[in-house]
């Protein structure tokens, strides 16, 4: 296949040197990528260049390996690229046979090697290992429906110059991202919208409905971003781009969760079904020639995760734990458990310090990994955090997102690819809220005063700041479990609630807003098609784990340069549990109490211990409430050195009022600040009182001051956290302008 006169590769970046991978040898070539372009760009070829490097260096953390550049007289499409396997080729943007058609390709085929026979027996021939390839010849052979015989995580766009149109595609579940906007002419498209940005004359106008959304569910709902010009592909569609035709863009599914039939295999053993396509889809996901390893948390999905690895490799499988100071909100006693039964070469780490010494970073740029391990232990929370709101590119208010930062940075450090248990809770039915459904019949039986009075005690219960205490569980069920089905299923995730969220917004009593439940719903077409358990998992799939999941891990990681590949969120696994009986996956047990992923554990029974398979659900989420020093949240670090009145833990600190939670909240005071100046977006005397509920300020006769947290249901701290990563990434994005447009354009480009 020759390369053309439209490639021109840049020079490839130094990257350090890596030992050889521990997973299996190649079959087909997968590499992690980020991509960006401009079809039917305006201007000239040279400004076209310069501003797609601009957007390649936007996206540099995403490919450091190498990167590669296409601009011919109507499109200019770019890529970098971390390379996995064959490292010494498989550079993009790659065309076809003639030059005619070209690609530029994010991400994994897991069935390349199967594709291929069917490929050449057609006629067609291949000139390497690459599953990109794959792509490009089922692209020729079958036109948009290529995508249809696609099994992995991929964006792409596919440039036809002779039909002068392109293709563009996202996962069926949303694994990676893929954003666009229309505004500057043509189509401008990238991996973040940091790429899109580039772009100076791309509107920032926020949008007022994903705004909503943000305070309801803490992301945005596909299509839609916070930026009202930028759209992102949703999951399981492509998007065609035809500038000539009626329909210039249009953006069509090609996958879409529905009912269907067991095969005679999975209806005689579901268990052993399951077994077998875990074990196949973590096989396809260990191709590597770099190291590779695996987040363990001790949880029943990352310990199943790992169990099937170490079946499959012969050597121990390296795996990477993150634990919390703070007492019920660390899972590492039980990572390392699993990493001992199973034979792993077991990491821990810790979020850093929680002191308040170091300045905030009001400059998030995403640093590179040398200048991380540069800074070891000086490096704080309150420092870092302006940094990860900006490497999570859009607001993101799910506060799992800090340990899956330092996570993947303490992964990255020895492995390049990790494996990940993502996906075992909305694909197999792990949580809570789907027992909560179960049981929201039985409590409508409830005479209504009962029902009443047990929201009452919910709502007085003190605060117990424990990661599952059951006040939080009792107020979060009683408050919602009186609605219908799918609203009450969909209330139990959201923040703030629409009286909240009008005030938040200024917006006048009675006056008409978006409603993010419809908006949801809108993304679930076959919604009744299904009953049960699996209604709730199709809505979750549909909505949660694209919006929330699956932003967190892929911005996370890929800040870092590192994959992460999750065997759990296989289409077929999916497919296969959305056509279970109930039963196999929500389940009471005497001795066990309720079950959620029920099928799995029985799957995993002989293979992990029994005390790993059955204990509680806990979840990666955050002591947020410890960090913002709020009273009644567990905090180990204050309880030992505060436990003083408000002046005493004043005067401890040289004068500095911390309150409650003292070294141990470290964010304190950047909500102060942050809330106190909060965005023009919202009411600012919504968002103080809000502040006020929380604090009350303290004076000495000095004239220092400085706040003291009070009040048991003074704050939700949820609501606190979004408010204030909201304003971190606003203050972002209105300062952004991205890389500086320094380098000379590349001459690239057909010859006349």
């Amino acid at each position: 296949m020759g390369r053309g006169r439209g490639w021109v590769p840049s020079p490839p970046h130094p990257c350090p040197h890596v030992p050889q991978g521990t997973g299996q040898s190649p079959g087909s070539l997968p590499d992690m990528c980020g991509v960006a372009g401009w079809l039917g760009y305006r201007g000239s070829r040279d400004g076209a260049s310069v501003l797609l490097e601009r957007m390649k260096q936007a996206i540099y953390h995403r490919g450091p390996d190498e990167d590669g550049s296409f601009v011919d007289d109507r499109v200019a499409i770019g890529m970098q690229r971390l390379a996995i396997v064959d490292l010494a080729g498989g550079q993009q943007p790659m065309a076809n046979e003639d030059d005619t058609i070209w690609i530029v390709f994010n991400g994994e085929i897991y069935n390349a090697l199967d594709l291929r026979p069917g490929l050449q027996a057609a006629g067609h021939r291949f000139r390497t290992n690459s599953d990109t390839e794959v792509i490009l010849h089922l692209y020729e052979e079958y036109g948009d429906d290529c995508v249809d015989r696609l099994a992995g995580m991929f964006t792409f766009c596919i440039w036809d110059a002779r039909r002068g149109r392109a293709l563009l595609a996202r996962d069926r579940v949303g694994k990676k991202p893929l954003f666009y906007t229309e505004t500057v002419g043509g189509l401008l498209f990238g991996s973040e919208l940091k790429a899109v940005l580039c772009h100076p004359d791309v509107p920032r106008d926020l949008d007022p409905t994903a705004l909503e959304t943000y305070l309801a569910l803490g992301y945005a709902l596909p299509p839609r971003t916070a930026i009202r010009a930028i759209r992102q592909v949703r999951p399981g569609h492509r998007l065609i781009w035809e500038p000539w035709s009626a329909s210039p863009l249009r953006e069509t599914p090609y996958w879409e969760p529905r009912p269907g039939t067991l095969d005679a295999g999975a209806r005689r053993d579901p268990v052993q079904a399951l077994l077998h396509l875990l074990d196949d889809a973590t096989r396809q996901r260990l191709i590597s020639e770099v190291p590779l390893g695996a987040f363990l948390s001790g949880g029943v999905d990352s310990s199943a995760v790992v169990a099937m690895m170490q079946r499959a490799m012969t050597q121990p499988v390296q795996t990477f734990c993150l634990g919390f100071d703070e007492p019920s909100w660390g899972e590492q006693q039980y990572a390392k458990q699993v990493a001992t039964h199973l034979g792993a070469d077991h990491r821990e780490g810790r979020v850093p310090a929680l002191g308040t010494s170091g300045a905030p970073n009001h400059h998030p740029t995403p640093p590179d990994r040398k200048t991380l391990r540069s800074q070891g232990s000086a490096r704080t929370l309150a420092a870092d955090l302006p940094r990860i709101i900006a490497s999570l590119d859009e607001p993101h208010a799910d506060t799992s997102a800090i340990p899956v930062y330092y996570l993947c940075e303490m992964t990255r450090r020895h492995v390049t690819v990790a494996l990940s248990g993502d996906g075992g809770d909305e694909a197999l039915a792990g949580y809570d809220t789907y027992l909560a459904s179960a049981l929201r019949p039985l409590y409508a039986w409830l005479p209504r005063p009962v029902r009443t009075g047990l929201t009452r005690i919910a709502g007085a219960l003190p605060a117990s700041g424990k990661k599952l205490g059951i006040d939080e569980l009792l107020r979060r069920f009683t408050a919602a479990a009186d609605q219908g089905q799918d609203r009450a299923h969909y209330a139990w995730r959201t923040l703030f609630d629409p009286a909240s969220r009008a005030s938040v917004l200024g917006r006048a009593p009675g006056a008409i807003a978006p409603d993010p439940f419809d908006e949801a719903l809108a993304l679930c077409p076959n919604l009744d098609q299904f009953e049960g358990v699996q209604r709730h998992m199709y809505f979750d799939i549909r909505t949660w784990l694209p919006g929330d999941i699956l932003v967190k891990v892929d911005r996370m990681s890929m800040a870092h340069s590192l994959e992460v590949r999750s065997p759990l969120l296989d289409h077929r696994i999916i497919e296969l549990a959305l056509n279970l009986p109930a039963s196999e996956l929500l389940r009471f047990s005497p001795r066990h109490g309720p079950q959620t992923k029920a099928i799995l554990k029985q799957a995993m029974r002989g293979i992990l211990p029994d005390s790993i398979i059955h204990r509680r659900k806990r979840g990666f989420s955050s002591p947020v409430g410890a960090w913002l020093g709020l009273p009644g949240s567990t905090n180990s670090s204050a309880a030992s050195s505060n436990q003083g009145r408000p002046s005493e833990a004043y005067a401890s600190q040289g004068g500095r009022a911390v309150g409650r939670g003292g070294a141990g909240a470290p964010l304190r005071d950047l909500l102060h600040d942050a809330l106190s100046n909060p965005a023009p977006c919202f009411d600012a005397s919504a968002v103080r009182a809000i502040l006020a509920g929380a604090k009350r300020s303290v004076h000495t006769s000095g004239g220092a001051g400085g706040v003291v947290w009070a009040g048991a249901h003074a704050a939700d701290p949820l609501h606190l956290w979004s408010l204030l990563t909201f304003h971190l990434w606003h203050d972002w994005i209105r300062t952004y302008e991205g890389p500086p447009s320094h380098a000379a354009p590349v001459t690239i480009g057909r010859a006349p």
